[in-house]
């Protein structure tokens, strides 16, 4: 019976490696919409977000699939002169537990590459399975965004000033990797960051715009935040004996409480709550 059961196992697996990829396009031209939301629940493969230069458009897209699993559903209606756009795979199998070495093969197969306008002011909720995610978010009009990430090795950047005022950024991250760059870029007036068991690395290079209030909250996982030193930071830490904060470049000023040595200096602040349970939060200095 065993025998007979890995037999079938065989079969099926050799039938999903040698399928024809399929590929499609989803193309959502602009009608005078106001704003955007835009909601993208992706279970397995590499997502890769940026900039739209056409402006007759809201997306432009390339999809690629292996498997009918993955097949991409997209849905798009207009409320009020406000565009809501829903992205998913047709099966997001949250669920469901793939190794790293089987994820490698089926993130060559499944891929979005998104393109996104730049012409009016957007939101976006990611969730992403496992894989890998590259989101460039350079010139997009980004009022709020919440990703959440799996298994999935992300990659955010900024590489110029978000024009719009970014109300809120959520990052929530599992087994995998975020970096983000550019933070200072992003035009952030709130952040809250969870980092469960991955790593995250925050650079908030970039010529800040405002100051930026915000939490990150870490368990069995590791922080990295490099900050430029024209940024002075303001933080309320609380940690156990298990978890490491190094927070070089700091005076402590008030019960858990600490500045940086540039905080009467500094155009722009940053307020931080840190909160590590058996983790750590490191932080490093621009020069």
């Amino acid at each position: 019976m065993r025998r007979k059961v890995t037999l079938v196992l065989i079969l099926l697996v050799s039938i999903v490696l040698g399928e024809e990829l399929k590929h499609e396009r989803h193309d959502i031209p602009y009608k005078g919409e106001h704003e955007l939301d835009v909601s993208i629940a992706f279970g397995l493969g590499r997502l890769n977000i940026k900039n739209c230069t056409d402006e007759n458009f809201l997306l432009r897209s390339e999809m690629i699939y292996s498997h009918e699993y993955y097949r991409p559903n997209v849905v798009y209606k207009v409320l009020a002169n406000r565009g809501r756009l829903r992205l998913e795979t047709k099966k997001f199998a949250k669920d469901e537990v793939y190794s790293r070495d089987k994820s490698r093969h089926y993130t060559d197969k499944n891929t979005w590459d998104l393109e996104f306008t730049t012409k009016i002011p957007s939101t976006y909720e990611i969730d992403l399975g496992l894989g890998e995610g590259l989101l460039n978010f350079s010139n997009i009009r980004l009022q709020d965004l919440r990703l959440q990430c799996g298994l999935s090795d992300v990659k955010m950047n900024f590489n110029v000033a978000n024009q719009e005022n970014l109300r809120t950024m959520n990052i929530s991250t599992g087994l995998g990797s975020v970096e983000i760059r550019g933070l200072g870029y992003a035009n952030m007036e709130r952040f809250d960051i969870e980092c469960g068991l991955g790593a995250t690395s925050l650079y908030f290079d970039g010529k800040a715009q405002q100051d930026a209030r915000g939490k990150v909250r870490v368990g069995l996982g590791s922080v990295k935040i490099i900050m430029p030193d024209d940024v002075a930071v303001e933080v309320r830490a609380e940690s156990s004996f298990l978890s490491s904060l190094d927070l070089r470049g700091f005076d402590r000023v008030g019960e858990k409480i600490y500045r940086s040595g540039n905080w009467r200096s500094a155009k722009r602040k940053i307020y931080m709550e840190i909160e590590v349970g058996l983790g750590s939060v490191d932080f490093q200095w621009l020069d």
